[in-house]
């Protein structure tokens, strides 16, 4: 199945507004979804929901029994949609807007009651730290936020090769199966059905002398322009985030130093998944890091209920007191 048919809890929604010359997106049908809300940005190479990551793991957590709906979006030139000046536009800067207007139209206008919880892997925790540091409004609509496999540090080391990468990277392929194997062994995923699940939704079909081959939606190789700024500031904005935050990383040598230092300080939870996981961890360890997710946000929500029901204990305290007679107050 591919990724962008594995959408059982997945809702795909259009940002409704003004819509910018030049764009054009192919709109998909809508679900009504309750729950907590998980928006997810997609990275630089990758697009379609990760929903797979919740699938089957609320029956083995009865203790955590809540609904939970993910929703993603199509982040430009990824996906369904295109606009004019194509990928070397998307400076950070312009992916973290795309990113708050998604979250604001979401929590603003969708469900306004719901509890959101942001995710982004890769490229995505950039754009998502992006949006949410130093922007009190935009941070006042989420609970929490869950960065998967990516610290600055390494991302910058990793910018370095890049062209390199790009070259030896395969520009077409004859199957979607041929793709698919590619990223098995060499393109940083472990696990084939994960594989099988996610590579479909990174290609499209092309003609070539007649003949039917598969080529990528995203072409990386126009970014180079401005990818040398997506992840500058990243771990001092993930680390300042004034909320609940956690990290998850396929092995611990990708942490830097000043993310170490901030987790010794307690400043985020961190979560290693191991296994001989690669840097797709979504897809290489989905109910590892599904269980964790959850375990993160029932968390969240067992101590945001605890202080609420406090709080209401201490105001109605103060109620009454207030209200009592003075003189009663004296006997």
């Amino acid at each position: 199945m591919s990724g962008e048919n594995y959408g059982n809890l997945a809702d795909y929604l259009q940002k409704t507004g003004k819509k910018e010359k030049g764009a054009s997106v192919e709109p998909p049908p809508m679900r009504a979804p309750v729950g907590p809300m998980a928006p997810v940005p997609p990275d630089a190479a990758r697009f379609g929901p990760n929903s797979a990551l919740f699938g089957g793991v609320k029956s083995e957590q009865s203790n955590e029994d809540f609904d939970l709906v993910v929703i993603t979006f199509d982040l430009r030139c990824h996906g369904r949609s295109t606009r004019n000046g194509g990928e070397e536009s998307l400076t950070l800067d312009v992916m973290a807007n795309d990113f708050n207007g998604v979250l604001a139209h979401c929590k603003g206008s969708l469900f306004p009651q719901s509890d959101f919880y942001v995710i982004g892997h890769s490229l995505g925790g950039a754009i998502m730290c992006a949006a949410l540091s130093e922007k009190k409004e935009a941070q006042q609509r989420v609970s929490g936020a869950i960065m998967l496999d990516i610290v600055e540090g390494t991302a910058k080391m990793s910018l370095a090769h890049m062209k390199d990468f790009l070259k030896k990277r395969p520009n077409t392929f004859p199957t979607v199966k041929d793709a698919e194997t590619w990223f098995l062994q060499l393109g940083g995923m472990r696990s084939p059905s994960g594989a099988a699940r996610a590579v479909p939704a990174l290609l499209k079909p092309m003609e070539i002398h007649g003949v039917t081959v598969y080529t990528w939606k995203t072409d990386l190789g126009k970014m180079e322009t401005v990818w040398d700024s997506w992840f500058d500031d990243l771990d001092k904005r993930f680390i300042n985030l004034p909320f609940s935050k956690m990290l998850c990383l396929a092995n611990a040598e990708r942490l830097d130093t000043q993310l170490t230092v901030a987790q010794m300080q307690g400043k985020f939870q961190f979560e290693l998944i191991g296994n001989d996981c690669g840097h797709y961890v979504m897809d290489d360890a989905t109910a590892t890091l599904g269980t964790k997710i959850r375990h993160f946000i029932h968390r969240i929500n067992s101590v945001s209920q605890v202080l609420k029901a406090a709080n209401q204990k201490a105001a109605q305290f103060h109620y009454n007191n207030a209200t009592v007679p003075p003189s009663r107050m004296n006997n």
